[in-house]
């Protein structure tokens, strides 16, 4: 009876290392269930908040451990494209990288609470994944109208030999013909160029608000 009280008065002694210990329990097999940087940072932060370092909590998320005590962007990055979801690679990875890696500076250089880092990197994370959702949806309809419009001319042409007027004769007959063929293919690939560029640089204007 004294030897349990004894270990019950004990425990609010032992409450770090026993966070620290619950923390380190996460196995990263069971952190990939659900891939995705949404549940990467949370698995980050609710590391960070049961006492455990932002360097162990990389090392978990990562399924290994690193040769030096220090987060570099390699790591970060590999750790990003093992979680990530197949839409999330690209700019936005190297965004969440860029974040990571000054939420790491800062608690690292200047003192920072870790948490506090990761609770705006989860902000973020939340907001480019609503951005990037509003982004696809304003960008489907003009996209299949893009389609049509690319395939309108091969219908028009389909169109014109079912009804007997015959263009593919005309366009392939030297003369007026093979003008109107250069021509029309040079607008062509021009238009899809253009517009493709178009679309490109919509979207990059888009990234980083």
């Amino acid at each position: 009876m004294i030897t349990s009280v004894a270990c019950l008065a004990l425990l609010p002694h032992r409450g770090d290392v026993a966070a620290r210990l619950k923390a380190m329990s996460v196995k990263p097999s069971a952190q990939s269930d659900r891939p995705g940087l949404a549940v990467l940072i949370t698995s980050l932060l609710a590391f960070v908040d049961n006492g455990g370092g932002l360097i162990e909590a990389f090392e978990e998320a990562s399924g290994r451990r690193f040769a030096t005590q220090e987060v570099t962007r390699e790591r970060v990055m590999a750790m990003l494209e093992n979680r990530c979801l197949p839409q999330e690679r690209g700019p936005t990875l190297t965004i969440m990288a860029q974040a990571l890696m000054a939420c790491y500076g800062l608690s690292a250089i200047m003192g920072c609470r870790a948490s506090d880092g990761l609770r705006t990197v989860a902000v973020m994370q939340r907001r480019r994944a609503a951005l990037d959702e509003a982004r696809e949806k304003a960008f489907a309809v003009p996209r299949a109208t893009i389609r049509l419009l690319s395939i309108l001319p091969v219908l028009t042409i389909i169109m014109g030999e079912f009804m007997g007027a015959r263009p593919l004769t005309f366009l392939c007959r030297p003369g007026p013909g093979t003008i109107c063929l250069i021509l029309g293919a040079a607008f062509y690939v021009v238009g899809l160029v253009w517009i493709h560029q178009l679309m490109n640089d919509l979207g990059r204007e888009n990234l980083w608000i």
